[in-house]
């Protein structure tokens, strides 16, 4: 088993707690784990390192705590993070409110010499819309209804990423296409075929094709929108219930579609 990856996790938590954020790069590698960022795409590093940086300044008292660490041979590692502070400052365009934000949720990565990677999906869990709803971006008491009206200064990757808000009164323009609730199978089958390991599973709701996510080599989800124009899928991981709109680019919560009918 790699060495350090825990304590280098203690270690990142310790840094972030002090604000010393110059030295996060030296903690985050600049690939995503299982994802390599595209040519104009912002490494991880630099990505990560200014998400916090933002963070910081809006909650002095930031702080990041690692729990139910675990690591296999192979040098991945799962925990639980918990992010917490006071907004006190602007955050996106925000006033401070003197409320204490944050969030919980998984975190899944991986070794890449002394540094490590994490997955590009933990950045867009759905506890981040729960930031979005503490930051009164959405009405908290009826947030399922109402438009969600994010400023112009939201970082362009967290809103394609965690929520984009609804078209027209409801959350996307093809609900109306949605056949099939549960997956059919539990793999990739074009994955296995090929001898391929995907790091998380995606389901179209119009056919029920199960295939690899995003940020897995082979994409076959997005190349299942691509050849048959489904856009509307869910992930099948158990610690999410969150549902994606290729078309309209919209992020939301399965239970939703309870509300919208």
């Amino acid at each position: 088993m790699p060495e350090g990856i825990e304590a280098r996790l203690q270690e990142f938590d310790r840094k972030l707690r002090d604000g010393h954020f110059e030295l996060l790069r030296q903690f985050l590698a600049k690939d995503y784990f299982g994802y390599s960022p595209g040519p104009g795409e912002p490494a991880a590093s630099d990505r990560i390192t200014d998400l916090v940086t933002d963070l910081k300044a809006a909650l002095p008292d930031l702080t990041v705590a690692f729990d139910n660490i675990a690591v296999d041979a192979e040098g991945n590692a799962t925990a639980e993070v918990t992010v917490q502070g006071t907004h006190k400052n602007e955050l996106w365009g925000v006033p401070g409110s003197g409320d204490a934000v944050g969030w919980t949720g998984p975190v899944s990565i991986r070794a890449i010499g002394d540094r490590f990677a994490v997955r590009l999906d933990d950045l867009a869990t759905p506890q981040r819309v729960g930031l979005v709803r503490q930051l009164r971006l959405v009405n908290p008491a009826d947030e399922m209804d109402q438009p969600p009206h994010f400023p112009v200064v939201w970082p362009e990757f967290l809103l394609r990423l965690v929520f984009t808000g609804e078209v027209g009164d409801r959350p996307c323009s093809h609900l109306d296409q949605i056949t099939v609730s549960d997956p059919p199978v539990s793999v990739c089958e074009q994955c296995v075929e090929s001898d391929h390991i995907w790091p998380a599973l995606r389901m179209c709701l119009v056919c029920g094709f199960v295939g690899c996510c995003d940020t897995s080599t082979n994409r076959h989800m997005a190349q299942h929108y691509q050849e048959t124009g489904h856009c509307i899928f869910r992930s099948i991981r158990d610690d999410e219930g969150w549902i994606w709109c290729y078309e309209d680019d919209a992020f939301f919560d399965k239970a939703m579609l309870d509300r919208v009918g």
